[in-house]
């Protein structure tokens, strides 16, 4: 019966993955056990907030040394979530959720972990019905990987969603498709909000 590990360790700055990087040198968890890692950067939290794709960077680059792989497999690989904004009530610091085959235990419930991916939206998909539906049968996914059949069974779903930058609006303009909003702050809303009800879906 799988095992789920969960660990909590700090970051000097965005780049800092260093205490992640420990517990996989210390043999707290076998790299190949990682299935996800949440992290919290010290940027604004906002569109331009560089802070978490350096984060994301910093980790595939190490990730991929100790796995033999290459970043861009890790990043398809092992689910990295990263939200910006610590203004003193948080310390940055990254949890590294992993999955071990564990002992037999007596029929109860107990955490379970799963995790999955959809594919890259277009602009033109992010905040509408494509991205609810998508991100719904991700979440079913993710479900049966944990083997759970229930959904009351499901506390917590965690998504990272994109936004529309500009680049993004232009292109799909380009394509001759128009997007949910030309406002990229306001993109944020409507794409958490299509998460949220693709998960309540």
């Amino acid at each position: 019966m799988p095992e789920c590990l969960v660990f909590r360790v700090p970051a000097q700055h965005p780049a800092d993955v260093s205490e992640v990087m420990g517990l996989v040198a210390s043999g707290a968890v076998e790299v190949t056990e990682i299935v996800a890692i949440f992290g919290k950067t010290e940027g604004n939290g906002c569109v331009n907030d560089f802070t978490r794709q350096l984060a994301v960077m910093a980790l595939e680059t190490a990730l991929a040394t100790a796995l033999g792989c290459t970043a861009a497999e890790v990043g398809a690989r092992i689910a990295l979530v990263m939200s910006g904004g610590t203004e003193g009530g948080l310390s940055p610091h990254f949890l590294v959720l992993a999955r071990r085959d564990g002992p037999a235990v007596p029929v109860g419930k107990a955490l379970a972990i799963g995790t999955a991916f959809t594919q890259e939206f277009r602009a033109e998909a992010i905040g509408r019905m494509a991205q609810v539906e998508a991100t719904a049968a991700a979440v079913g996914r993710a479900m049966a990987e944990a083997g759970l059949t229930d959904p009351a069974d499901v506390h917590f779903v965690q998504v990272k969603c994109p936004l529309l930058t500009s680049a993004r609006i232009a292109e799909a303009a380009a394509r001759g498709h128009g997007v949910a909003t030309h406002d990229t702050y306001a993109s944020m809303g409507l794409s958490r909000g299509a998460s949220a009800l693709g998960i309540a879906l």
